[in-house]
């Protein structure tokens, strides 16, 4: 539901300079809702980079977290989502690049 309402946020005129990313269109697999890159001014801001997501294929998931640059790891963010297996993608990730999840 958090990606809907981002979705339908931007697609309603976007006052929040959100942008939503997918790997495929339009039968995609993963979606992606995070702040535009310009209106996210500062790298410690956790609470402005706050990333939704939803998947349909975890190893897809796993894909676009570690496989592109759809995620900005030198900057401080929060993840939010509800589906099994996002926390765990997400903390094994973070160890192998040697960050540290709070």
């Amino acid at each position: 539901l958090q990606v809907l309402g981002t979705v339908m946020t931007v697609a309603r005129g976007n006052p929040a300079g959100h942008e939503v990313l997918v790997d495929s269109w339009p039968h995609f697999r993963v979606v992606l809702t995070r702040l535009r890159p310009e209106e996210n001014r500062d790298p410690g801001d956790f609470y402005a980079n706050q990333l939704t997501g939803y998947y349909q294929d975890e190893g897809a998931w796993r894909a676009l977290l570690g496989g592109t640059e759809a995620v900005d790891w030198s900057r401080a963010f929060q993840i939010q989502g509800m589906q099994e297996g996002l926390y765990e993608a997400v903390c094994q990730l973070a160890r192998a690049k040697g960050l540290r999840v709070e």
